[in-house]
């Protein structure tokens, strides 16, 4: 009795869980996050959750417009590149972990090499001008929208199995 409800259950787990995803990433386009400063390569859209993870390359000597994530944290880990946040005490190097609580504000500056770090997000990004005024806002939906855009714009493939 044991065994076949056993068997039940992995049927039914087989039947419901996602399927796994393996893809190489040097297939993946760099799309422009902004006007040409920094870029990102999509790995996975949650639509269910709303978090988005992706690769984020910013180009050297670079600092981006402040902002906030609001709707959860952000775990980063840095691959290539020093990057710093502006009036904090760390740096990110290779092999830094990253964690960002929920809205955490802060101002990005890359040091003298290019930065490509992963970022597992939700939520909103808000942008702010000098005034503390917001200025703009991404989330998962404005970045699909970017990302589907440049692939259509370029002639590429929308890999659809990003999005689970």
């Amino acid at each position: 009795m044991n065994q076949l409800i056993n068997e039940a259950v992995i049927k039914l787990v087989d039947n419901l869980q996602l399927p796994e995803r393996v893809f190489n990433i040097d297939d993946l386009p760099w799309v422009p996050f902004d006007d040409g400063t920094c870029f990102f390569k999509p790995l996975r859209f949650d639509l269910s959750t709303g978090l988005w993870t992706y690769l984020f390359k910013i180009k050297s000597n670079k600092v981006l417009t402040r902002n906030r994530h609001t709707g959860g944290c952000v775990i980063g880990y840095n691959l290539q590149g020093q990057w710093r946040y502006e009036g904090r005490k760390w740096i990110a190097k290779p092999g830094t972990f990253i964690f960002e609580p929920p809205g955490d504000i802060h101002t990005l500056i890359t040091e003298d090499e290019e930065v490509i770090a992963l970022f597992i997000l939700g939520g909103s990004l808000q942008y702010f001008d000098e005034n503390n005024a917001i200025i703009g806002q991404d989330d998962i939906y404005t970045v699909i929208k970017k990302y589907r855009d440049y692939c259509t714009e370029n002639g590429l493939e929308v890999r659809e199995d990003l999005f689970y």
